[in-house]
C-alpha cells in the first residue's frame, strides 16, 4: 500500500514498505555501531547491584572488557528485538498518522507525539522481549541466548517477556517528546543564525546530536531504572518497591548511572539513523 508523507510535499507515494525496510536497515547500521556504548551503559547501571560486578568507575569497567567481542555481548538478543520492532514501527506510526492527520499538511506537536507513542506502544509488543533478554545476557554471561529465554519463561512464563512494557513505553515516549519540541528548533535557529536560509544535512547532523544529547539527559534515570527492573528474574518487585530499594540503597544520583554512554549513545543513534533515513526518502521521492 502506498501512503503519501504528509508534512512533506512529495511529488509521487511514498512505498510504505521501502520506508520500513530502509528504516530497519539504517536501524541495524546504528544499532550495531554504537552498540557497545549500549553494554557499557547497562553494565554501570547494573553497576553493584542485584549480584552484579562492581567497577569503581567507567575506566576501571573498560580495563576489564579486555575484547571487542565482550562489547558485542548479547547483541543477538538486541537483534531480535530491533528486526521487528524497527519495521512494524514504522509501518505502524504510517498507518496511524494518515489516520490522525489525514490531509494535514502541517500537523500538531500533539498529534506528531500521539502518533509516535503509539506507534512505539505496538512495536514494542514484538521488541519488549529482546529488551529483556540483552539486559539479562549481559549481566549473566555464562548464559547464552536460549538458555536466558528458558531461565526466564521457567520463573516468570510468557507474561515475564513483557515485563516492563510500560516502562519502556514511557521512556520511549518521554525521548519522542524531547525530540520532536525539540529537534525543529534547533534546526530553525542555525539556519536563522548560522546560513543564508538553507537548511543542509550539517544542520540536520547538528541539531540531531543536541537533540540527542537533550533526550539523554532528560530521560536517563528512566531508562536507568528500566534496567533495574527488566534484569528482575527471582526476586521481582512491582515498580513502586524497585524504586524504593533503588532510592533507599543509592539514593537519586543512582538513576544517573551510565548517563554518559546512554548520551553518547541515543545522539549518535538518533542523528545516524535520521540522516540516512530522510536521505534515503529524498531520493526516492
Amino acid at each position: 500500500m502506498d501512503i503519501k508523507r504528509r508534512n512533506i510535499q512529495y511529488s509521487k507515494p511514498c512505498p510504505v514498505y521501502l520506508l520500513a525496510s530502509f528504516g530497519c536497515a539504517t536501524t541495524l547500521l546504528s544499532e550495531i555501531l554504537c552498540y557497545p556504548l549500549e553494554y557499557i551503559k547497562v553494565k554501570l547501571q547494573m553497576n553493584g547491584t542485584q549480584g552484579c560486578p562492581k567497577y569503581k568507575n567507567i575506566k576501571s569497567l573498560l580495563a576489564e572488557t579486555t575484547s571487542i567481542r565482550q562489547y558485542y555481548r548479547a547483541i543477538n538478543a538486541q537483534m531480535l528485538k530491533i528486526i521487528p520492532y524497527s519495521t512494524t514501527r514504522i509501518f505502524a506510526y504510517e498507518f496511524i498518522r494518515t489516520a490522525i492527520t489525514g490531509d494535514i499538511v502541517e500537523t500538531t506537536f500533539r498529534r506528531k507525539l500521539s502518533c509516535a507513542s503509539s506507534a512505539y506502544a505496538i512495536a514494542l509488543l514484538t521488541g519488549n522481549m529482546g529488551d529483556i533478554l540483552k539486559i539479562r545476557m549481559i549481566n549473566n554471561p555464562e548464559l547464552t541466548l536460549v538458555q536466558t529465554i528458558q531461565q526466564s519463561y521457567n520463573k516468570t512464563g510468557l507474561a515475564g517477556f513483557f515485563r516492563g512494557y510500560w516502562l519502556n513505553v514511557i521512556t520511549i515516549t518521554a525521548i519522542q517528546a524531547v525530540e520532536i519540541s525539540l529537534f525543529e528548533r534547533f534546526q530553525r535557529f542555525f539556519v536563522k543564525n548560522f546560513t543564508q536560509g538553507d537548511n543542509s544535512i550539517g544542520i540536520d547532523v547538528l541539531s540531531s546530536l543536541l537533540t540527542g544529547i537533550s533526550g539523554g539527559v532528560l530521560t536517563a534515570p528512566l531508562d536507568g531504572f528500566k534496567s533495574r527492573y527488566m534484569n528482575q528474574v527471582i526476586d521481582q518487585q512491582t515498580y513502586w518497591n524497585t524504586f524504593i530499594s533503588l532510592i533507599k540503597d543509592e539514593g537519586l544520583f543512582g538513576l544517573y548511572k551510565g548517563t554518559l554512554p546512554y548520551c553518547i549513545k541515543l545522539s549518535i543513534g538518533s542523528t545516524l539513523t535520521f540522516v540516512l533515513y530522510e536521505q534515503f526518502k529524498k531520493q526516492i521521492i
